[in-house]
């Protein structure tokens, strides 16, 4: 058994133009709560997510050999334009 934490995905949202305020932002963050992804950032035109590696896997399929862009979930599509996996950030801490 280790202490190794459990493999997060990061993901990153870009929202239809007409989605791109309030009412629809909510709409949108409620529907990727949904599927397992946990909201952890917001702006005008985006979302960032979190999403269990696991929960990753089962919704995308490893699709993320595509040149990152992945398949928008059909209960996304209203809302988000595309979604893509945040680049590997490396601390030097």
């Amino acid at each position: 058994m280790t202490n190794e934490p459990c493999p997060v995905r990061r993901l990153q949202l870009l929202l239809h133009d007409p989605c791109r305020n309030d009412a629809a932002r909510e709409a949108a963050k409620r529907a990727a709560e949904q599927l397992g992804m946990q909201i952890s950032g917001e702006g005008h035109a985006t979302l960032s997510a979190r999403m269990p590696d696991a929960a990753f896997r089962a919704l995308f399929s490893c699709s993320s050999d595509t040149g990152g862009t992945l398949a928008v979930p059909g209960s996304l599509e209203p809302y988000v334009a595309s979604i893509s996996e945040a680049p590997q950030h490396l601390s030097f801490d």
